[in-house]
């Protein structure tokens, strides 16, 4: 008997689900965090971990790097 080919599903990053935590909010900071990637929207409670896709956790990622190197910025211009 002849074996059925299995077909290979195309590749999906929004079904790779990864883990991410959020720090908690402190003082007057939002408790939740807002994404929006091509048309979806994705609220995202501080201090609790959340699974979302993989793309929605690298915005996550880059937008903290580059808060971080604003704030290396604004620390060498308040050294001058």
């Amino acid at each position: 008997m002849a074996e059925k080919a299995i077909k290979e599903q195309p590749y999906n990053p929004m079904t790779d689900l990864v883990t991410v935590t959020l720090p908690r909010a402190t003082g007057k900071e939002e408790t939740e965090l807002f994404v929006a990637l091509n048309g979806k929207g994705y609220i995202i409670k501080k201090g609790i971990p959340v699974r979302v896709p993989r793309p929605v956790a690298d915005i996550i990622e880059e937008s903290e790097r580059r808060r971080r190197r604003q704030d290396a910025f604004r620390e060498s211009l308040r050294a001058r």
